[in-house]
C-alpha cells in the first residue's frame, strides 16, 4: 500500500535515512520536490504556487510555467528554432506532467521508487527515473533513462535541474555555487555567460581554480565545461553543503559545449527567444533561488532505444562562514590542512565536512606511505554530516621529527574503523 503524506498541501512521497528526509512528488513532473537534512531544506518551494495542484492543462494561467521547484528532469538542447530543441518550460508532460511511482523492493536499494513520465510526442520521449536513498550515507542516486518511443532517431541530452533555497533575510553572498574551472576550458576564463550581464559581479575565479557564483539577486546563467565531476551549493550562515557528482565525458558533444550550467534569478534583463526579457527587483513575484543544472553528452537514440544518465546528491555540512575548496568522494574540503611553526610547536588546522558518519585521523607517513609507527595516529575523532569540522592540533616537541621525510596525512575511516580513503595531506620535513 502506497505511504503517501502531506507536504505544504501536496502529497508526497517520503524516504528517510539517518541523516536525510526525501519529498518526491509524482504529480508534479516527477520531481524531487524537497530534500532535507537536519531540519535544513535545501530546495526551493515557490511560495506562489504551495499546494497547488495543476489543472487539467497541466499549466498555469493562459498557458504559464508551474514552476513549483525542487529538482527535476529535462530534455536538452532548449530552443524554439527546431523539432531537435526542447521548447519549453513550460512543458505540460514532462515538467509538469503526472508521473507514475513505483515503490523499488528487494536486493541493495529497497529504499527507492521509480518515476515514469506520460510519452511525449513533441520530443518522442518517456522518460524513467530511479531515486534511491542511500543507507550507509547522507546521498541520493538518481538514475536517469529517456527512452524513444517514436518511430524516428531523436537526438537528447539528460538535463537534471535543482532548485536551490535561496531564500535568507540576507541573501546577498550568503549562497553560493562553486564549480571547478577546466584548465583545458573552451571558453577563455573557464565559463561562458549565456545569460545576463557579460561583467556579472557574481562570477568570481577563486584562488583554487573554482568558478564561485555569489548570490546577489541579479538574473544570469553561465556554462561550464569543468572536467572534475562536481559542483556544490552552500549556505554560508549554516554551513550547509548539497553536492553533485557526476561523470563528464571528455571528447563527447555537449549542449553549448558545457556540462555544468548555474542560473539564478532575481533582477535586470536578459535576451531571450529574439526578445529583452526583464526580471522585476521584487523578492514576491520574482522569488530568490538559484539552478545547479547538469547536462549529459548529446546522443541520438533510435527507435524503441534509450540512454541513460547517473548522478548524485550528496549533503554535509562545514564551519559556518566557509568556503568550498574542492570536493572528494567522502568529504568536502573548507579549509585545506595548514601548518605553522613557532619555535618548538607545530600548529595543524583544517576544516572538513563528510558525506558518512566515522572516524577522522591525523596520521604521519613517510615519502613511500609507509606509517611511521611512532607517530602512526597524532589525532582521532567521530565526524559525521550533520557537523562541521574545524581540526585544531598541535605537535609540542617537534624535535621528535627531526630527520623525518614524513607527510602528516588526514585521513577518513568508516564507523568500525575501516580505512576509506585520504582526504588531506601536507608535506612536513620543509618546515622544521
Amino acid at each position: 500500500m502506497l505511504k503517501f503524506i502531506r507536504y505544504k498541501g501536496w502529497n508526497v512521497w517520503p524516504l528517510e535515512n539517518r541523516w536525510l528526509k526525501l519529498h518526491v512528488a509524482p504529480h508534479l513532473g516527477g520531481r524531487i520536490i524537497q530534500l532535507e537534512m537536519d531540519g535544513f531544506e535545501f530546495f526551493f518551494v515557490n511560495s506562489l504556487l504551495v499546494g497547488k495542484e495543476p489543472d487539467s492543462t497541466r499549466l498555469g494561467e493562459h498557458g504559464s510555467w508551474l514552476n513549483f521547484g525542487g529538482e527535476k528532469i529535462w530534455p536538452a538542447p532548449q530552443g524554439w528554432d527546431s523539432p531537435d530543441q526542447w521548447p519549453g518550460p513550460p512543458d505540460p508532460v514532462l515538467d509538469s506532467g503526472e508521473y507514475s511511482l513505483t515503490e523499488a523492493t528487494g536486493g541493495t536499494a529497497e529504499n527507492g521508487v521509480t518515476l515514469t513520465s506520460p510519452f511525449d510526442e513533441y520530443t518522442g520521449l518517456q522518460i524513467v527515473k530511479d531515486v534511491f536513498l542511500s543507507e550507509s550515507c547522507s546521498e541520493v542516486i538518481v538514475h536517469t533513462t529517456f527512452c524513444n518511443k517514436s518511430k524516428v532517431p531523436r537526438k537528447w541530452s539528460v538535463w537534471p535541474v535543482c532548485q536551490m533555497n535561496s531564500s535568507g533575510t540576507g541573501i546577498e553572498n550568503q549562497y553560493r555555487i562553486v564549480c571547478p574551472v577546466n584548465p583545458k576550458s573552451k571558453f577563455s576564463n573557464g565559463y561562458k555567460v549565456m545569460h545576463g550581464l557579460v561583467n556579472n559581479p557574481q562570477y568570481q575565479i577563486d584562488p583554487h581554480g573554482n568558478l564561485v557564483v555569489s548570490y546577489q539577486y541579479l538574473v544570469g546563467k553561465v556554462g561550464l565545461d569543468t572536467d572534475s565531476n562536481w559542483t556544490a551549493f552552500i549556505d554560508t550562515k549554516s554551513g550547509k553543503v548539497f553536492v553533485l557528482m557526476f561523470q563528464y565525458q571528455k571528447d563527447k558533444p555537449y549542449p553549448d559545449d558545457t556540462c555544468v550550467q548555474i542560473w539564478t534569478t532575481g533582477r535586470g534583463t536578459i535576451y531571450s527567444r529574439n526578445m529583452n526579457k526583464e526580471y522585476k527587483n521584487d523578492k514576491e513575484v520574482n522569488p530568490p533561488f538559484m539552478e545547479m543544472e547538469l547536462l549529459s553528452p548529446l546522443q541520438e537514440i533510435q527507435p524503441g532505444e534509450s540512454i541513460q544518465f547517473e548522478y548524485r546528491m550528496l549533503t554535509c555540512t562545514i564551519p559556518a562562514k566557509d568556503e568550498i575548496r574542492s570536493v572528494n568522494q567522502f568529504s568536502v574540503i573548507a579549509l585545506p590542512l595548514q601548518l605553522l611553526v613557532d619555535g618548538d610547536v607545530i600548529s595543524l588546522n583544517g576544516k572538513y565536512g563528510f558525506f558518512k558518519d566515522g572516524i577522522v585521523k591525523l596520521r604521519m607517513v613517510d615519502e613511500a606511505g609507509n606509517i611511521i609507527e611512532s607517530l602512526s595516529c597524532l589525532y582521532s575523532e567521530k565526524v559525521g554530516p550533520l557537523n562541521g569540522k574545524d581540526l585544531e592540533f598541535e605537535i609540542n616537541n617537534k624535535r621528535d621529527l627531526f630527520d623525518q621525510v614524513a607527510i602528516i596525512s588526514v585521513d577518513f575511516y568508516d564507523e568500525n574503523n575501516l580505512y576509506l580513503e585520504e582526504i588531506d595531506k601536507v608535506l612536513l620535513n620543509k618546515l622544521i
